[in-house]
């Protein structure tokens, strides 16, 4: 076939790929969810001028490798900051690692003998069409992580390394010709290491294609050494300046990795060996049958591969094996279980995107097996003999199958994927409506969200990275000014126990519902409640406590339930608070029920809460000068507290030290514990004599 026929099936090919991966992207996947939402946020901080060599979260932790999120800076440039920008720096990517793998196919297939024209003429289009209307690789194309970078650096990578290799001819490394294409396999090893961390076992691929070179030839040549110097040297300079930053924040090469290890060291030996055993077997279970459940990442329970594919692989994996000695072979089987090593030995995530590395391997073995039979066939046959008519069913069979997996592919994702319930749920539709309004209100008014956290890279993506969000959870506190001094907005999202909206209607009778949005399902995914600048928050009666902490923040009361409760009941007990201060350190707070002496430890304790404010949620790091805090605790009496009178306590003290804060009062004990009030306890034997009464 000469080379204008195939450059025109490749051009059909992609664009095939391409129709696929845009096709509806500014509606499917109906959103971005985390992990895409990060890499908004990434590329948000480039364009206001940013130039990050790691990127690292909202608390400052080593997070991801930094291309992918230049990528969507750039796609934001072309769209404008959106979920579409993301989606599209992911299908671009995808759409252009379908030439690659031709690229790759056709250089590496070039090195196999005359006897088997087939797969050098037919192979490298095979294997592109296949990674084109692979659901495997479809899926990643759109989603919108760094993952999808791994299958075009590998394709690359392999390309010009085998480029240079020329495998099975004198090397000739002297002359810029020889050279060049080392020189452009180092340097995308290199940029490979900013992708993703499965990447950063390209370098071990390479060493294994010099290595399945020089075993057929049965030496190393000199050749050979000045082409991996070449690739080394280059990939390394590359690779410096995420190199430097790596010295300098070791934890950041391997705190990802860290985090989804199978491995636990506090395991034994055989443990921890079952366990990787386990995950591989679920590896490999994942491209054939599929064990994946999650709505966000795949169409529940299917495998990586349709059945056709599936049996391709086999044939192209048996093929392989049965002519290992050759280096292409023993290369592909290499590369296939070498970038599946990253799924094999971690949990807590697809297996098809950690494995996404080995994607163009896989399509090329299976080139082979639709390739390679039909190869043997033809060369066994005669005029008129049976295996000539075989070869012909096969032909009709695979181009069928090609059809079949092409049509598969697009019902499984645009149809049957996309009518998946509550898809816009799992892809945190209401987050990112709740982002949207609160980027799009004055710059200068107050917002609270409640029990969303604003760091969520999904809200912090859609409100533009504003700044000065507050977040806390209404479930278990409330945070008001006690008096605003501009228009303050609370965006509430509704059920699940949050009282918000009840409460500031109660405490701020100035605001109002202003608006409802987000709506799915036939609800709104979050109630406006806004109230205008100048209004004073009107607080429940209460039991007035005097305690001071400094100048930090005071204690200004409190409300429990009733007065008296029986052993194994719940004291419902709710402190308010005043912020006085801006705090940069976030102190816990404790609150004791304190009786008579405790057999279990000889003291007055029988019942304790300790958490910072809001379940964390709110914690005194975050408080605003003026702010009230109501922080509802619940605190569980024992089945054997015995019938007395018991007290109410609480403070606060450092969690990294110990040490309780110093606090001022007329309630406070020396050991700077401020009392609350008492209540009656009976106990249960008290209770059932008064039943049999």
């Amino acid at each position: 076939m000469d080379r204008r026929r195939r450059l025109i099936i490749l051009v059909a090919i992609t664009l095939l790929a391409t129709f696929l991966r845009v096709h509806r992207i500014g509606s499917l996947p109906p959103g971005d969810r985390y992990d895409p939402a990060f890499h908004g946020v990434d590329a948000l901080r480039v364009l206001s001028g940013e130039r990050p060599i790691f990127f690292y979260d909202w608390a400052g932790q080593h997070k991801v490798e930094p291309l992918f999120s230049y990528l969507v800076a750039a796609c934001f440039l072309i769209v404008g900051p959106s979920t579409l920008g993301i989606h599209l720096a992911a299908a671009l990517v995808g759409i252009a690692t379908v030439p690659a793998v031709y690229l790759a196919t056709e250089t590496l297939f070039a090195s196999l003998p005359v006897e088997e024209a087939l797969l050098k003429r037919w192979g490298g289009l095979v294997a592109a069409l296949m990674m084109a209307i692979s659901y495997w690789h479809l899926t990643w194309s759109r989603y919108g992580v760094r993952a999808i970078l791994v299958p075009l650096f590998a394709a690359l990578v392999v390309a010009s390394l085998w480029r240079g290799l020329r495998s099975g001819r004198p090397h000739d490394t002297s002359s810029l010709q020889g050279r060049w294409p080392f020189l452009v396999c180092g340097a995308l090893l290199g940029a490979g290491m900013y992708s993703y961390q499965a990447a950063r076992l390209l370098p071990a691929l390479v060493v294994l294609g010099f290595a399945a070179v020089a075993w057929k030839r049965g030496r190393v040549t000199r050749g050979d050494w000045t082409g991996f110097l070449i690739v080394a040297v280059v990939a390394i300079l590359v690779f410096v300046p995420l190199g430097i930053y790596f010295l300098r924040h070791p934890e950041s090469f391997s705190s990802r990795i860290d985090k989804v290890l199978v491995v636990d060291q506090s395991q034994g030996v055989a443990n921890n060996l079952r366990a990787i055993l386990d995950q591989a077997k679920r590896t490999i279970l994942s491209f054939v049958v599929g064990v994946d459940e999650a709505p966000y990442r795949t169409l529940p329970g299917r495998p990586s591969l349709n059945p056709f594919f599936s049996v391709l692989m086999l044939l192209g994996v048996t093929f392989s094996l049965r002519h290992v000695k050759h280096p292409v072979y023993l290369f592909l089987l290499a590369w296939l279980l070498l970038l599946s090593i990253p799924a094999a030995l971690a949990e807590h995530g697809a297996a098809a995107k950690r494995a996404i590395g080995a994607l163009p391997a896989v399509a090329m073995v299976t080139a082979v097996g639709a390739l390679a039979p039909w190869q043997i066939l033809n060369q066994r046959a005669t005029n008129g003999s049976a295996a000539r008519w075989v070869a012909r069913v096969w032909g009709v069979a695979v181009v069928g199958g090609f059809v079949y997996a092409g049509v598969a592919t697009y019902r499984d994702y645009f149809v049957r994927w996309a009518s998946l319930p509550n898809l816009a749920t799992h892809f945190e539709a209401s987050r990112a409506a709740i982002g949207d309004y609160a980027g799009n209100l004055p710059p200068d008014e107050q917002v609270y969200i409640s029990p969303e956290v604003p760091s969520h890279p999904v809200i912090r993506f859609h409100s533009g990275l504003r700044e000065g969000i507050q977040g806390y959870n209404g479930r278990v506190c409330l945070v008001v000014p006690q008096r605003t001094g501009s228009d303050t907005t609370y965006i509430i999202s509704p059920g699940q126990g949050e009282r918000s909206l009840d409460l500031l209607e109660q405490y701020m009778p100035q605001g109002s519902v202003v608006d409802r949005g987000g709506w799915h399902g036939g609800d709104p995914s979050f109630v406006v409640y806004a109230i205008p600048a100048g209004s004073e928050a009107e607080l429940p009666a209460m039991r007035q406590v005097s305690a001071r902490w400094g100048d930090r923040m005071q204690l200004l009361g409190y409300t429990v339930d009733r007065g008296a409760f029986s052993a194994g009941e719940t004291i419902e007990l709710t402190l308010y608070y005043r912020a006085l201060e801006n705090m940069d350190q976030r102190y816990t707070a404790f609150v004791h029920l304190l009786g008579p002496e405790n057999p279990a430890d000889g003291g007055p304790l029988w019942a304790q809460d300790d958490s910072e404010p809001c379940h964390t949620f709110y914690p005194t790091s975050s408080w605003a000068p003026g702010e009230i805090v109501v922080d509802h605790i619940t605190l569980p009496i024992p089945d054997d507290a015995p019938t007395d009178e018991y007290a109410l306590a609480m403070g606060f003290y450092e969690a990294w030290s110990g040490e309780r804060l110093s606090v001022q009062g007329s309630s406070v004990t020396e050991h700077d514990v401020v009392l609350l009030g008492n209540v009656q306890v009976r106990s249960v034997a008290d209770m059932e004599a008064s039943a049999g009464d």
